[in-house]
């Protein structure tokens, strides 16, 4: 039985600078030699495909699952599974549905599983770590009902023990090396 990857998750208020904390990231973990693999939870839709072009008319067709690829890598689309008829509620987002839950969880377990870490964006329910991302200007978006937070990314204190400025995100991606190969730690 082989171990996954270690799952990481930042999570915070829109604005925060989440996204730019994980492009930072990726290039700095792999320069350790470690596979990356990312998640970015979009509650409210994605715009990949151009409407029009051929992947988008073969996903209209009804494919259930349509690969584009080319010279610069590969998008796999996957058709929606819908809901059971009794799982239909009033007024829910998509994000708070146990059904959502499971589908991503499911889905980081059959595509993520050869990576060493998976950076997870503003998805807070799949991880082995939780991330805060901290700005002044932004409330706090608190993770109380999740794990414990692992450490905060923040522009000013906030009274975690393990807190890191944005300037700060080389000593960050060790964090994340050492995590996952704690035997390499000097």
């Amino acid at each position: 039985m082989t171990k996954g990857p270690l799952i990481v998750s930042f999570v915070g208020s829109s604005g925060v600078g989440k996204t730019t904390v994980v492009e930072q990231l990726v290039p700095l973990v792999r320069a350790a030699g470690l596979r990356v693999g990312t998640v970015k939870h979009a509650p409210h839709g994605h715009d990949v495909d151009r409407v029009g072009s051929d992947s988008w008319r073969h996903r209209q067709a009804g494919a259930d699952v349509v690969l584009l690829a080319g010279a610069d890598g590969a998008v796999l689309f996957l058709a929606p599974q819908p809901a059971p008829a009794d799982s239909i509620r009033p007024a829910h987002h998509a994000h708070d549905d146990a059904a959502a839950v499971n589908h991503i969880v499911e889905l980081a377990g059959r595509y993520l599983t050869d990576l060493d870490v998976v950076l997870v964006e503003g998805y807070a329910p799949l991880n082995d770590v939780l991330i805060e991302v901290h700005r002044k200007d932004n409330p706090r978006k608190a993770a109380a009902d999740q794990r414990e937070v692992w450490l905060v990314i923040t522009d000013e204190p906030v009274g975690h023990p393990h807190e890191y400025r944005f300037e700060q995100v080389e000593a960050v991606a060790q964090r994340i090396v050492d995590r996952v190969r704690p035997s390499d730690r000097s």
